[in-house]
């Protein structure tokens, strides 16, 4: 069963389940051994162990024996071990410990078999277990990236067991923590899908308000026998046609924002960027009378980003922004200007673009500055705010290789984040180094 289809509660047993590691091994003797360790119950020592069993008896003593931790697999080849590691993950079971052999003639050796076994899953935790290599300790580590051990022949079992029991935990806490960030993440695109179709329900009202209103009155004026006067019905036809516009413009706007493609990263034109996210706070940014300043060095200035994501970005900030100046004008009265302002210019020598978003609101209590960006952090009061929002511009910022800071200035009233965006893709930023 695919892990999209369980419940969190699932994916968190079956992650604490797995206690599957896999033993490469061309030499049968090792293998015995790696069983003695980790499976004494199905290795040499099976009868010995069932004898123990039986002689137990009853149940209760039985449960003090515990049986065998690990779930243990060998392979005598490095395609053998591939093949099973490919199983493990088609039945949604994959192996969190592999100790590899690194000679093993007639086939593909150690390093070999470790990339193979990498490539298939980035998860699974590598020991590398030899009295002697054909390759340099730095090529290996080169080759394979992260999360491998090395461990000398003889292999004890106190040690093959302390390491196990080590990898296979962090494998586990690893495999938790995705979990619950996707949740996380899940939750805010809830709370976020909320507070967008409020937005989005008050943005289209107000054209659809006004049609509604004009198509109301001509019919009030035809079912009276008024005498038609057609230049004033064109003009307000004309008038609903430029309020259908207005209507397309937010749902083209939409389109951008829920582009799947999260992976997809291109040069986007910020100054466009922010015309789709302005047109979609338009209606409220007017009705609450805040004014909304941009302030671009280049028009014409790009950062490398995902649209989607850059969109979400910009309207998480205006979003809290908004709602920090009308919580401030509820003190400070109806005559205090709110003000909300993004400047952005090209920092040349990093080949970034700086982008500061500032607003005079309420701001970031000092209590919080250092943990804002930490999920379930919010300055609302209950009901009103997930303590998502930062959490989750924070990590689609670091995705994007890009930064968020807070910046407070003493006596300075309101918020301002400064974010840097690579300013180009990395294949252009290199031909414009070598130039």
């Amino acid at each position: 069963m695919s892990t999209a289809l369980l419940s969190v509660t699932e994916q968190l047993d079956a992650i604490e389940q797995n206690n599957r590691i896999l033993a490469i091994d061309d030499d049968s003797a090792v293998l015995d051994y790696y069983r003695e360790i980790f499976d004494p119950a199905g290795g040499k020592n099976r009868d010995v162990w069932n004898a123990l069993m039986d002689v137990v008896g009853d149940d209760e003593h039985k449960h003090n024996l515990e049986a065998p931790q690990y779930d243990l697999t060998t392979a005598t080849s490095g395609e053998k071990a591939v093949h099973l590691a490919q199983q493990g993950l088609s039945q949604q079971s994959p192996y969190s410990v592999a100790f590899v052999d690194m000679r093993m003639p007639g086939g593909m050796d150690g390093l070999e078999t470790a990339q193979e076994l990498r490539a298939l899953d980035s998860r699974i935790m590598l020991v590398i277990v030899t009295a002697y290599s054909d390759y340099q300790l730095e090529e290996i580590q080169r080759r394979l990236l992260h999360d491998v051990l090395f461990l000398n022949k003889p292999l004890s079992m106190d040690e093959a067991m302390q390491t196990v029991r080590m990898l296979n935990q962090n494998w586990k806490d690893r495999e938790k923590n995705k979990v619950m960030k996707m949740q996380m993440v899940s939750h805010a695109k809830m709370a976020g899908l909320g507070n967008m179709a409020v937005r989005i329900g008050h943005e289209i009202n107000q054209p659809l308000s006004y049609i509604n209103g004009m198509l109301q009155l001509q019919k009030m004026g035809l079912e009276q026998g008024d005498e038609l006067d057609v230049e004033e019905m064109v003009s307000e036809v004309d008038l609903a046609l430029q309020q259908t516009v207005r209507i397309k413009e937010i749902i083209d706007s939409l389109r951008v924002f829920a582009h799947p493609d999260k992976k997809c990263r291109e040069d986007v034109v910020l100054a466009q960027a922010l015309e789709h996210v302005q047109r979609i706070f338009k209606g409220r940014l007017e009705s609450q009378r805040i004014t909304f300043r941009v302030q671009l060095e280049d028009q014409q200035m790009t950062v490398h980003a995902n649209p989607s994501q850059l969109q979400r970005v910009l309207t998480n900030l205006i979003s809290n922004a908004i709602d920090a100046l009308l919580e401030k004008r509820e003190t400070e009265g109806s005559g205090w200007k709110a003000e909300i302002s993004l400047e952005a210019r090209l920092k040349r020598d990093r080949h970034q673009v700086q982008i500061d978003f500032l607003d005079n609101g309420t701001g970031i209590p000092l209590a919080l500055q250092g943990r804002m960006f930490d999920p379930f952090v919010t300055t609302k009061e209950p009901g009103k705010g997930t303590g998502l929002g930062l959490s989750e511009i924070h990590g689609m910022l670091k995705e994007h290789n890009a930064s968020i800071e807070y910046q407070a200035v003493p006596g300075q009233e309101g918020a301002h984040f400064i974010m840097m965006f690579p300013s180009m893709s990395p294949d252009m930023l290199s031909v414009d180094e070598e130039s």
